[in-house]
């Protein structure tokens, strides 16, 4: 704890971590989309709506709408203790596979090898829990859950908006859950468009077992809103 403290007092923590000078200590890089932002809160991801965490941990089915992807993809979730888990599956186009290992959350999924031509779904049950767009290669989604033992340190947060109008504007917040059910909307901020940042100077702690995912809402009709978190995890 005392390495990572140390490190993000520094103007060159990220050089230094780069250069594995704190061991334990690791870069978060968390990024998300959503092209169809309404007047109702919604996450800031590649799908529509609001984003629902798994209840129970369970296998992970995942598919493609095209035949053609045939390639790996990587799982980053946790287990039901909140225990890093990692798993790759071959897809078989749009004939769907199962993981071996049960998820309880799922923070990323990647791509390994080409390019998907389909969009890929990664569900539990009917429940969409992970998505990558066709040629993405990657999720797009700001939502992440704090491993055990862990803590989230958020550093930079980079918000852009497709809104053109003088009389629209942007709504976001940070929605914080943590494993006893307790839920803090925290950082509610607006801007018109453009994009803007914020760099901590005193970084942002998210303990171990805490969702977390940022949300948006527009002012009127619709927009495209995207997201781009660094923080330090350790």
């Amino acid at each position: 704890m005392t390495a990572l403290l140390d490190m993000v007092r520094l103007p060159n923590a990220y050089y230094g971590l780069l250069n594995d000078n704190f061991s334990g200590c690791e870069a978060v890089n968390i990024f998300g989309f959503n092209r169809d932002v309404a007047t109702d809160f919604e996450t800031l991801w590649n799908d529509t709506g609001s984003y629902t965490f798994p209840s129970t941990q369970s296998v992970l089915t995942v598919v493609s709408t095209s035949g053609s992807d045939t390639m790996q993809v990587l799982i980053n979730g946790l287990d039901e203790n909140y225990i890093q888990r990692q798993e790759v599956v071959t897809l078989t186009g749009t004939s769907a596979v199962t993981t071996a290992q049960q998820f309880f959350r799922i923070n990323s999924a990647v791509i390994l090898t080409g390019s998907n031509v389909g969009n890929i779904s990664i569900k539990i049950g009917a429940t969409l829990h992970g998505y990558i767009e066709a040629s993405l290669g990657t999720t797009q989604a700001c939502v992440f859950t704090v491993p055990a033992g862990k803590s989230l340190y958020l550093l930079r947060i980079d918000l852009t908006s497709g809104t053109v109008n003088p009389n629209q504007y942007i709504t976001y917040r940070q929605t914080l859950r943590s494993s006893n059910g307790r839920v803090l909307r925290v950082a509610e901020a607006t801007w018109s468009d453009g994009q803007q940042s914020f760099d901590r100077q005193v970084p942002f702690k998210i303990p171990e077992k805490t969702d977390f995912q940022f949300e948006a809402k527009s002012s009127s009709q619709t927009n495209e809103v995207s997201i781009f978190v660094e923080g330090l995890l350790g």
